[in-house]
């Protein structure tokens, strides 16, 4: 009987099963209808909120977005292509590049352009180095030279005019090529212009390293604009004449003859220069002019019969002359040759002049005057002398007109200048003194028969040594040097050149000068404070408006 009541109780338990089971997969399909239902709302939301790409590329959002920090390395790539495509062209064409240096050094002087304009020549400027090493200051870099200066400057004259071209050369790949300029000895830093000839500018040329003989320290003076102008200059040059230095008669001007800047001014101005003994030697071949730099003994007569010899040579049928300055030169103490130049009118004094207005000299020095050019004749029609630097000028009188000879005034004091002689040791005041003209340099010239041709025979006189001295010849600051190259051109009638000044520049002088208080000002308030503080603020302004996305 039990067991049947069990069996009566089973089916309604099952069933009781049957229908918990069929209530939860209601539920679960619910559930499910109701989460399919959901995301299909949702779905339906997002497109109708799906705004058109056009206000989306205008929405505050996007230009916040990623797609902002896509463009902003889009135009960090655009920014590197453009300092590429500048730099390639700065290096192509190097006068787009500013120059910043001191006293523009890495740009061409008016005096280099008219020289580089008038080359009509192939012309080839060959570095010694490779132009890494150029670039890199690596020449010459033990004494402190910017050699680079000499790469930059060589290419913006092969810009300027495309007749001249740049190249580089090593020499310890390529030894042979200084076996063409053996007599040269060419090193790394020197330069090789070849154009109608060849010539050799020497790292020497384009810089100078000076020594402290106290501190020790270094100068460095560079003249690359100068010392290259000149070197394309002589190697375009139709012929180089002679400019031949008597070195017999213990001559003042050339203490150290190799260095003399009046050397250095006429070889860039396309004559060569050679040394020679009047006495002892034959002029040299193709001399056209002879210099006697400030002698201290008197000339012999076989001396003087050479100088006539060669002033008058009927076989010669270029102009010729001969250049004499003086170191207050007593004329009793060299008889010979003052009678030699009285011959061709001009009659040394034993007097210098001084100057009484304070405008007209120098270094509170009366007799460190500035002259005044003569007006009988001109130089060089395109060529001004506005500070002509005489000191210690000898005097001497002209006259107008000797046995065919020409005689003019090169050079005159002011008419508020005064002569002592130059062991005065009188204390009277300038004031008391008489006060006019005095010519400081004279020219004579006559006209010599050559065959069927007449050439221009000059001799001239410079009363001051010190007027072809280191630091005033080969300053801007003076026309010393223009002048020189002008008159040594006039004698020896060469012309279609323009006068090259090789003018040291200190490429290390200290340019700023600032105050102890105002290297503080600048780098505590500027630097250490006032930029970081710039920054910091940015930072927030920037900070606080992304907050706000």
């Amino acid at each position: 009987m039990e067991d049947k009541k069990m069996n009566s109780k089973q089916p309604g338990k099952a069933a009781e099963l049957k229908k918990s089971e069929y209530v939860k997969d209601k539920e679960k399909q619910a559930a499910e209808k109701a989460e399919t239902d959901r995301i299909h709302t949702q779905m339906e939301e997002r497109k109708k909120n799906k705004k058109p790409l056009k206000e989306k590329l205008r929405s505050q959002k996007f230009r916040h977005s990623a797609a902002a920090s896509a463009i902003t390395v889009l135009g960090l790539v655009v920014l590197i292509l453009i300092n590429v495509v500048i730099s390639a062209l700065g290096a192509k064409f190097p006068s787009m590049n500013l120059d910043l240096t001191t006293g523009g050094m890495n740009s061409l002087s008016d005096t280099v352009k008219k020289v580089i304009d008038g080359v009509n020549n192939q012309t080839n400027i060959i570095i010694m180095g490779t132009e890494e090493q150029v670039r890199n200051n690596e020449i010459l870099s033990s004494y402190n030279v910017k050699y680079s200066q000499v790469g930059i400057i060589a290419g913006k004259m092969a810009e300027r005019n495309s007749k001249i071209s740049v190249t580089y050369k090593d020499l310890d790949k390529d030894p042979t090529f200084a076996t063409k300029y053996s007599s040269e000895n060419l090193a790394s830093g020197d330069v090789v212009v070849e154009g109608k000839r060849s010539y050799v500018v020497k790292s020497t040329d384009l810089f100078n390293v000076q020594s402290d003989s106290q501190t020790g320290s270094q100068q460095v003076y560079t003249q690359v604009g100068d010392a290259l102008a000149a070197g394309v200059s002589n190697a375009n040059s139709d012929n180089l004449p002679v400019v031949a230095f008597d070195t017999g008669h213990e001559e003042q001007l050339f203490s150290s003859p190799i260095n003399s800047p009046v050397k250095k001014l006429f070889s860039s101005n396309n004559f060569a220069t050679k040394d020679f003994n009047l006495l002892t030697d034959k002029i040299p071949d193709h001399t056209q002019l002879i210099f006697i730099g400030a002698p201290k003994t008197d000339y012999t007569d076989d001396e003087i019969k050479k100088l006539d010899a060669f002033l008058s040579s009927a076989s010669n049928s270029n102009d010729r002359g001969l250049i004499v300055s003086t170191a207050v030169l007593d004329p009793t103490q060299v008889p010979k040759l003052a009678a030699f130049l009285k011959e061709w009118g001009i009659t040394l004094e034993n007097k210098v002049a001084m100057e009484t207005d304070t405008s007209k000299y120098i270094m509170e020095q009366p007799a460190y005057l500035l002259a005044q050019a003569g007006n009988d004749i001109t130089l060089n029609k395109n060529s001004s002398y506005t500070n002509l630097l005489v000191p210690m000028a000898q005097t001497m009188t002209v006259s107008s007109s000797v046995n065919g000879i020409t005689t003019s005034a090169l050079m005159k004091s002011s008419n508020t200048s005064y002569t002592v002689s130059p062991d005065d040791n009188s204390n009277s005041s300038a004031s008391s003194k008489t006060k006019a003209e005095s010519v400081l340099a004279a020219v004579g010239r006559k006209t010599v028969k050559a065959g069927n041709k007449t050439a221009n025979a000059s001799v001239a006189v410079c009363g001051s040594a010190f007027f072809f001295a280191d630091g005033i010849v080969n300053a801007n600051t003076y026309s010393n040097g223009t002048w020189s190259a002008d008159l040594a051109k006039y004698m020896t009638g060469t012309t279609g050149s323009n006068a090259v000044t090789i003018t040291p520049v200190q490429t290390n002088a200290t340019d700023i000068s600032l105050s102890s208080a105002g290297s503080t000002m600048i780098g505590l308030g500027i630097f250490t404070i006032l930029l970081p503080l710039a920054c910091f603020i940015v930072g927030i302004v920037v900070y606080r408006k992304r907050r706000k996305l």
